[in-house]
Protein backbone atom coordinates (compact mmCIF):
# COMPACT_ATOMS: atom_id res chain seq x y z
CA UNK A 1 0.00 0.00 0.00
CA UNK A 2 2.64 2.24 0.60
CA UNK A 3 4.35 2.59 -2.81
CA UNK A 4 1.16 3.76 -4.22
CA UNK A 5 1.52 7.31 -5.44
CA UNK A 6 -1.03 10.06 -4.22
CA UNK A 7 -2.87 12.82 -6.76
CA UNK A 8 -4.98 16.13 -6.13
CA UNK A 9 -7.87 15.97 -8.26
CA UNK A 10 -9.75 18.80 -6.75
CA UNK A 11 -9.57 21.63 -5.31
CA UNK A 12 -11.99 25.18 -4.35
CA UNK A 13 -11.07 28.54 -2.88
CA UNK A 14 -13.10 31.18 -1.67
CA UNK A 15 -12.00 34.97 -2.18
CA UNK A 16 -10.31 35.81 1.27
CA UNK A 17 -11.71 39.05 2.71
CA UNK A 18 -13.97 39.92 5.35
CA UNK A 19 -17.07 38.09 5.54
CA UNK A 20 -19.34 39.12 8.09
CA UNK A 21 -22.15 37.96 6.53
CA UNK A 22 -20.77 34.03 6.56
CA UNK A 23 -20.20 31.81 8.72
CA UNK A 24 -17.26 28.99 8.99
CA UNK A 25 -19.26 26.35 7.97
CA UNK A 26 -21.16 28.15 5.00
CA UNK A 27 -17.16 29.50 4.06
CA UNK A 28 -15.97 25.90 4.85
CA UNK A 29 -19.01 24.09 2.42
CA UNK A 30 -18.47 26.90 -0.43
CA UNK A 31 -14.64 25.62 -1.42
CA UNK A 32 -15.50 21.82 -0.67
CA UNK A 33 -18.42 21.84 -3.29
CA UNK A 34 -16.42 23.88 -5.59
CA UNK A 35 -13.37 21.29 -5.02
CA UNK A 36 -15.81 18.10 -5.19
CA UNK A 37 -16.99 20.04 -8.57
CA UNK A 38 -13.54 20.70 -9.63
CA UNK A 39 -12.78 16.82 -9.47
CA UNK A 40 -15.56 15.30 -11.72
CA UNK A 41 -16.37 13.14 -8.98
CA UNK A 42 -19.31 12.02 -7.42
CA UNK A 43 -19.64 13.53 -4.28
CA UNK A 44 -19.91 9.46 -2.34
CA UNK A 45 -16.45 8.65 -3.50
CA UNK A 46 -15.06 10.82 -0.52
CA UNK A 47 -14.40 8.69 2.12
CA UNK A 48 -13.49 11.28 4.99
CA UNK A 49 -12.64 14.95 5.60
CA UNK A 50 -9.80 16.11 8.02
CA UNK A 51 -10.44 19.65 8.73
CA UNK A 52 -7.55 22.42 9.57
CA UNK A 53 -8.15 25.27 11.32
CA UNK A 54 -7.13 27.26 14.34
CA UNK A 55 -10.19 28.53 16.17
CA UNK A 56 -13.11 26.18 14.97
CA UNK A 57 -13.06 25.37 19.00
CA UNK A 58 -14.09 28.87 19.85
CA UNK A 59 -17.39 30.56 20.40
CA UNK A 60 -20.36 29.21 17.79
CA UNK A 61 -17.18 27.95 15.78
CA UNK A 62 -16.84 24.59 17.67
CA UNK A 63 -19.56 22.64 14.99
CA UNK A 64 -17.98 23.97 11.93
CA UNK A 65 -16.92 20.27 10.66
CA UNK A 66 -20.13 18.80 11.09
CA UNK A 67 -22.42 21.79 9.83
CA UNK A 68 -20.12 21.43 7.00
CA UNK A 69 -20.97 18.02 6.11
CA UNK A 70 -24.46 18.57 6.90
CA UNK A 71 -24.66 21.77 4.49
CA UNK A 72 -22.49 19.43 1.63
CA UNK A 73 -25.54 16.40 2.79
CA UNK A 74 -22.41 14.28 3.68
CA UNK A 75 -22.34 11.53 7.15
CA UNK A 76 -18.85 10.59 6.47
CA UNK A 77 -16.50 10.86 9.17
CA UNK A 78 -14.50 14.02 9.73
CA UNK A 79 -11.03 14.75 11.84
CA UNK A 80 -9.89 18.41 12.92
CA UNK A 81 -6.09 19.06 12.97
CA UNK A 82 -4.94 22.47 15.05
CA UNK A 83 -1.39 22.90 14.48
CA UNK A 84 -1.45 26.59 14.89
CA UNK A 85 -1.53 28.98 11.76
CA UNK A 86 -0.20 26.18 9.83
CA UNK A 87 -3.14 23.83 10.83
CA UNK A 88 -4.13 23.85 6.66
CA UNK A 89 -0.59 22.51 5.92
CA UNK A 90 -1.15 20.04 8.76
CA UNK A 91 -4.38 18.62 7.83
CA UNK A 92 -3.21 18.13 3.92
CA UNK A 93 -0.32 15.86 5.47
CA UNK A 94 -2.31 14.19 7.69
CA UNK A 95 -4.78 13.73 4.36
CA UNK A 96 -1.93 12.30 2.40
CA UNK A 97 -0.79 9.99 5.20
CA UNK A 98 -4.02 8.77 5.24
CA UNK A 99 -4.40 7.98 1.38
CA UNK A 100 -0.93 6.49 1.27
CA UNK A 101 -1.45 4.29 4.24
CA UNK A 102 -4.06 2.57 2.16
CA UNK A 103 -7.15 3.27 4.66
CA UNK A 104 -8.92 5.77 2.77
CA UNK A 105 -8.90 5.85 -1.26
CA UNK A 106 -10.43 10.08 -1.30
CA UNK A 107 -9.97 11.85 1.07
CA UNK A 108 -11.07 15.84 1.41
CA UNK A 109 -8.87 18.36 3.04
CA UNK A 110 -10.61 21.89 4.41
CA UNK A 111 -9.30 25.07 6.10
CA UNK A 112 -11.24 27.51 7.35
CA UNK A 113 -11.19 30.47 9.21
CA UNK A 114 -13.26 33.44 9.96
CA UNK A 115 -11.40 35.63 12.10
CA UNK A 116 -13.03 38.92 11.06
CA UNK A 117 -15.07 39.04 14.58
CA UNK A 118 -11.60 38.53 16.33
CA UNK A 119 -10.17 41.11 15.13
CA UNK A 120 -13.01 43.72 15.78
CA UNK A 121 -13.38 42.35 19.31
CA UNK A 122 -9.41 42.43 19.80
CA UNK A 123 -8.94 39.28 20.93
CA UNK A 124 -6.85 37.89 18.27
CA UNK A 125 -3.88 38.59 19.59
CA UNK A 126 -4.70 36.26 22.59
CA UNK A 127 -5.53 33.42 19.65
CA UNK A 128 -2.06 33.87 18.21
CA UNK A 129 -0.87 34.11 21.51
CA UNK A 130 -0.91 29.72 21.54
CA UNK A 131 1.13 29.99 18.86
CA UNK A 132 4.45 30.97 20.61
CA UNK A 133 5.39 29.99 23.88
CA UNK A 134 2.02 31.47 26.22
CA UNK A 135 4.39 31.30 29.73
CA UNK A 136 7.66 32.44 28.60
CA UNK A 137 6.45 34.57 25.69
CA UNK A 138 2.98 35.86 26.00
CA UNK A 139 2.45 36.27 29.37
CA UNK A 140 5.18 38.10 29.31
CA UNK A 141 4.10 40.87 27.24
CA UNK A 142 5.43 39.40 24.00
CA UNK A 143 3.38 39.47 20.58
CA UNK A 144 3.70 37.67 17.68
CA UNK A 145 4.86 40.98 15.59
CA UNK A 146 7.23 41.75 18.72
CA UNK A 147 8.73 38.09 18.45
CA UNK A 148 9.08 38.54 14.25
CA UNK A 149 11.06 41.56 15.10
CA UNK A 150 13.78 40.03 17.10
CA UNK A 151 13.83 37.87 14.37
CA UNK A 152 14.14 40.77 11.73
CA UNK A 153 16.77 42.37 13.87
CA UNK A 154 18.90 39.28 14.59
CA UNK A 155 19.00 39.08 10.53
CA UNK A 156 20.18 42.71 9.93
CA UNK A 157 22.76 42.37 12.25
CA UNK A 158 24.38 39.30 10.89
CA UNK A 159 23.70 39.27 7.46
CA UNK A 160 23.41 43.22 6.70
CA UNK A 161 19.91 42.83 5.97
CA UNK A 162 18.38 46.55 4.70
CA UNK A 163 15.48 48.01 5.32
CA UNK A 164 15.33 48.41 1.56
CA UNK A 165 15.47 44.43 1.15
CA UNK A 166 13.04 43.78 3.50
CA UNK A 167 10.27 46.61 1.86
CA UNK A 168 10.75 44.44 -1.21
CA UNK A 169 9.35 41.53 -0.04
CA UNK A 170 6.06 43.06 0.82
CA UNK A 171 6.07 45.04 -2.46
CA UNK A 172 6.78 42.26 -5.07
CA UNK A 173 3.57 40.22 -3.34
CA UNK A 174 1.41 42.73 -3.47
CA UNK A 175 2.24 43.33 -7.31
CA UNK A 176 1.72 39.38 -7.67
CA UNK A 177 -1.49 39.87 -5.63
CA UNK A 178 -2.75 42.22 -7.71
CA UNK A 179 -3.17 39.33 -10.64
CA UNK A 180 -5.10 37.13 -8.10
CA UNK A 181 -8.74 37.62 -8.01
CA UNK A 182 -8.92 35.42 -4.83
CA UNK A 183 -6.61 37.63 -2.94
CA UNK A 184 -7.67 40.24 -0.20
CA UNK A 185 -5.62 42.96 -1.33
CA UNK A 186 -4.79 43.32 -5.41
CA UNK A 187 -3.36 46.22 -5.64
CA UNK A 188 0.45 47.27 -5.62
CA UNK A 189 2.10 48.88 -3.06
CA UNK A 190 5.18 50.89 -3.59
CA UNK A 191 8.00 50.52 -2.09
CA UNK A 192 8.48 53.81 -0.16
CA UNK A 193 5.04 53.34 1.28
CA UNK A 194 6.51 50.50 3.19
CA UNK A 195 9.86 52.31 3.88
CA UNK A 196 7.90 55.24 5.77
CA UNK A 197 4.98 53.48 7.28
CA UNK A 198 4.88 53.99 11.06
CA UNK A 199 7.27 51.48 13.01
CA UNK A 200 4.42 49.22 15.41
CA UNK A 201 7.60 46.45 16.44
CA UNK A 202 10.94 48.36 15.65
CA UNK A 203 12.08 47.55 12.53
CA UNK A 204 8.57 46.22 11.54
CA UNK A 205 6.37 48.57 10.06
CA UNK A 206 2.53 49.26 10.16
CA UNK A 207 2.04 48.21 6.71
CA UNK A 208 4.62 44.73 6.48
CA UNK A 209 2.02 42.13 8.35
CA UNK A 210 -0.20 39.99 6.42
CA UNK A 211 -3.56 40.65 7.43
CA UNK A 212 -5.92 38.06 9.55
CA UNK A 213 -9.24 37.85 7.69
CA UNK A 214 -11.76 35.02 6.59
CA UNK A 215 -11.71 32.44 3.93
CA UNK A 216 -11.45 28.60 3.16
CA UNK A 217 -10.00 26.10 0.90
CA UNK A 218 -10.67 22.85 0.00
CA UNK A 219 -8.34 19.71 -2.10
CA UNK A 220 -9.45 16.29 -2.57
CA UNK A 221 -6.41 13.43 -2.88
CA UNK A 222 -7.38 10.18 -4.39
CA UNK A 223 -4.68 7.20 -4.83
CA UNK A 224 -3.58 5.98 -7.66
CA UNK A 225 -5.23 2.84 -7.94
CA UNK A 226 -8.74 5.18 -7.38
CA UNK A 227 -7.73 7.63 -10.02
CA UNK A 228 -6.80 4.96 -12.63
CA UNK A 229 -10.26 3.28 -11.82
CA UNK A 230 -12.16 6.53 -11.66
CA UNK A 231 -11.25 9.17 -13.85
CA UNK A 232 -9.84 9.71 -17.51
CA UNK A 233 -6.33 9.75 -18.28
CA UNK A 234 -5.03 13.19 -18.33
CA UNK A 235 -2.44 14.57 -16.08
CA UNK A 236 -2.75 15.36 -12.40
CA UNK A 237 -0.45 17.38 -9.82
CA UNK A 238 1.06 14.20 -7.37
CA UNK A 239 2.56 14.91 -4.50
CA UNK A 240 6.13 14.27 -4.64
CA UNK A 241 7.42 14.83 -0.66
CA UNK A 242 6.53 15.85 2.52
CA UNK A 243 8.26 17.20 5.56
CA UNK A 244 7.72 18.42 9.01
CA UNK A 245 9.35 19.28 12.12
CA UNK A 246 9.08 21.09 15.29
CA UNK A 247 11.23 23.09 17.31
CA UNK A 248 10.92 25.15 21.11
CA UNK A 249 8.08 27.17 20.81
CA UNK A 250 10.14 30.50 23.01
CA UNK A 251 12.73 31.96 20.83
CA UNK A 252 15.27 32.02 23.90
CA UNK A 253 15.35 27.88 23.91
CA UNK A 254 16.10 28.19 20.27
CA UNK A 255 20.18 27.51 18.75
CA UNK A 256 19.95 30.12 16.44
CA UNK A 257 16.95 33.36 15.68
CA UNK A 258 18.63 33.53 11.90
CA UNK A 259 17.55 29.97 10.66
CA UNK A 260 14.13 28.46 11.51
CA UNK A 261 15.10 25.07 12.34
CA UNK A 262 12.29 23.09 11.59
CA UNK A 263 11.96 23.99 8.42
CA UNK A 264 15.53 23.40 7.43
CA UNK A 265 14.62 19.60 8.58
CA UNK A 266 11.04 19.47 6.83
CA UNK A 267 12.03 20.50 3.76
CA UNK A 268 15.07 18.03 3.81
CA UNK A 269 12.78 15.08 4.73
CA UNK A 270 10.74 16.45 1.70
CA UNK A 271 13.56 16.39 -0.95
CA UNK A 272 14.35 13.38 -0.10
CA UNK A 273 11.11 11.78 -0.41
CA UNK A 274 10.40 13.66 -3.75
CA UNK A 275 13.85 12.57 -4.78
CA UNK A 276 15.02 16.29 -5.84
CA UNK A 277 17.57 19.21 -4.52
CA UNK A 278 16.44 22.59 -4.39
CA UNK A 279 18.06 23.39 -7.64
CA UNK A 280 15.31 21.61 -9.29
CA UNK A 281 12.48 23.98 -7.39
CA UNK A 282 11.48 26.92 -9.26
CA UNK A 283 8.44 28.31 -7.79
CA UNK A 284 7.30 28.33 -4.02
CA UNK A 285 4.49 29.47 -1.63
CA UNK A 286 6.04 30.07 1.55
CA UNK A 287 5.04 31.62 4.80
CA UNK A 288 5.71 36.01 4.91
CA UNK A 289 3.21 36.48 7.62
CA UNK A 290 6.13 38.97 7.82
CA UNK A 291 9.22 40.36 5.39
CA UNK A 292 11.28 38.29 7.79
CA UNK A 293 9.50 34.96 7.22
CA UNK A 294 9.92 35.05 3.36
CA UNK A 295 13.55 35.93 3.99
CA UNK A 296 14.02 33.21 6.32
CA UNK A 297 12.03 30.41 4.37
CA UNK A 298 13.60 31.17 0.71
CA UNK A 299 16.85 30.47 3.12
CA UNK A 300 16.39 27.52 5.33
CA UNK A 301 14.56 25.77 1.99
CA UNK A 302 17.70 26.18 0.25
CA UNK A 303 16.83 28.42 -2.67
CA UNK A 304 18.86 31.13 -1.66
CA UNK A 305 22.46 31.05 0.10
CA UNK A 306 21.70 31.63 3.82
CA UNK A 307 21.93 35.52 4.07
CA UNK A 308 21.17 35.85 0.66
CA UNK A 309 17.58 36.19 1.13
CA UNK A 310 17.18 39.73 1.22
CA UNK A 311 19.80 40.62 -2.09
CA UNK A 312 18.07 38.24 -3.45
CA UNK A 313 14.24 39.84 -3.18
CA UNK A 314 16.14 43.20 -3.36
CA UNK A 315 17.31 42.17 -7.28
CA UNK A 316 14.67 40.65 -8.24
CA UNK A 317 15.52 37.04 -8.55
CA UNK A 318 12.48 35.52 -6.30
CA UNK A 319 10.07 37.66 -8.55
CA UNK A 320 7.57 35.76 -11.10
CA UNK A 321 10.26 34.07 -13.79
CA UNK A 322 12.74 35.11 -11.85
CA UNK A 323 15.70 32.43 -10.82
CA UNK A 324 12.72 31.41 -8.37
CA UNK A 325 9.38 32.66 -8.38
CA UNK A 326 8.36 32.90 -4.84
CA UNK A 327 5.03 33.77 -3.95
CA UNK A 328 3.13 34.16 -7.19
CA UNK A 329 -0.18 34.01 -5.43
CA UNK A 330 0.56 37.43 -3.89
CA UNK A 331 1.34 35.34 -0.60
CA UNK A 332 0.28 36.11 2.78
CA UNK A 333 0.94 39.37 2.71
CA UNK A 334 -1.68 40.74 0.18
CA UNK A 335 -3.60 36.76 -0.67
CA UNK A 336 -4.65 36.98 3.05
CA UNK A 337 -4.05 34.65 5.85
CA UNK A 338 -7.01 32.80 7.33
CA UNK A 339 -4.71 30.33 9.10
CA UNK A 340 -6.20 27.23 8.77
CA UNK A 341 -6.68 27.81 5.01
CA UNK A 342 -3.59 29.86 4.48
CA UNK A 343 -1.74 26.47 3.84
CA UNK A 344 -4.40 25.23 1.40
CA UNK A 345 -4.25 28.48 -0.45
CA UNK A 346 -0.52 27.52 -1.29
CA UNK A 347 -1.15 24.48 -2.54
CA UNK A 348 -4.01 25.75 -4.80
CA UNK A 349 -1.53 28.39 -6.62
CA UNK A 350 0.86 25.98 -7.00
CA UNK A 351 -1.41 23.35 -8.84
CA UNK A 352 -2.90 26.33 -10.86
CA UNK A 353 0.69 27.03 -11.62
CA UNK A 354 1.49 23.63 -12.49
CA UNK A 355 -1.93 23.75 -14.77
CA UNK A 356 -1.04 27.20 -16.65
CA UNK A 357 -3.64 28.51 -15.34
CA UNK A 358 -2.22 31.08 -12.85
CA UNK A 359 -3.18 34.10 -15.66
CA UNK A 360 -0.64 36.75 -15.54
CA UNK A 361 0.91 35.18 -12.38
CA UNK A 362 1.80 32.00 -14.49
CA UNK A 363 6.02 31.00 -14.67
CA UNK A 364 6.60 29.57 -17.25
CA UNK A 365 8.40 26.11 -17.74
CA UNK A 366 7.59 24.51 -14.12
CA UNK A 367 9.82 22.12 -13.05
CA UNK A 368 8.57 21.42 -9.23
CA UNK A 369 6.88 22.97 -6.88
CA UNK A 370 6.96 23.97 -3.15
CA UNK A 371 4.70 25.19 -0.02
CA UNK A 372 6.17 25.35 3.57
CA UNK A 373 3.56 26.76 5.95
CA UNK A 374 4.95 27.60 9.82
CA UNK A 375 3.28 28.10 13.15
CA UNK A 376 3.65 31.22 15.37
CA UNK A 377 7.53 32.41 14.68
CA UNK A 378 8.37 28.73 12.81
CA UNK A 379 7.67 25.97 16.11
CA UNK A 380 6.42 24.06 13.58
CA UNK A 381 6.75 23.61 9.83
CA UNK A 382 5.32 21.91 7.25
CA UNK A 383 6.93 21.44 3.39
CA UNK A 384 5.42 19.84 0.33
CA UNK A 385 6.67 19.34 -3.08
CA UNK A 386 4.46 18.92 -5.92
CA UNK A 387 5.16 18.09 -9.56
CA UNK A 388 3.09 16.97 -12.73
CA UNK A 389 2.32 13.81 -14.02
CA UNK A 390 0.46 11.58 -16.48
CA UNK A 391 -2.15 9.29 -14.93
CA UNK A 392 -2.90 6.42 -17.34
CA UNK A 393 -5.93 3.76 -16.94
Amino acid sequence: MANREVFIVGHGLTKFGEHYHKNPSSLASQALIEAIKNSHLEKESIQSVFLGSLVTNTNSQSSVGSNCLRECNLTIPFTRIEAGTASGAAAFQQAYVAIKSGLFDCVAVVGVENLSDFVKNSTIEKILGTTIDYSWEFEMGATLTSLYAILTKAHMQEYKTTMEQLASVPEKNHKNGAYNKKAQFQKEIPLERFLKAKRISEPIGRFDPATHCDGSGAIILASSDFVEKNLKPGYLTRVLGIGSASDYLALQHREQLTTLKATKIAAKNAYAMAGISSTDVNVAEVHDSYPIGEILAIEDLDLFPKGEGGSATETGKTKINGEVSVNTSGGLKARGDPFGATGLAQIIEIIDQLDGKADQRQVDDIKYGLTQNVSGTGAMSYVNIFAKEEVKQ
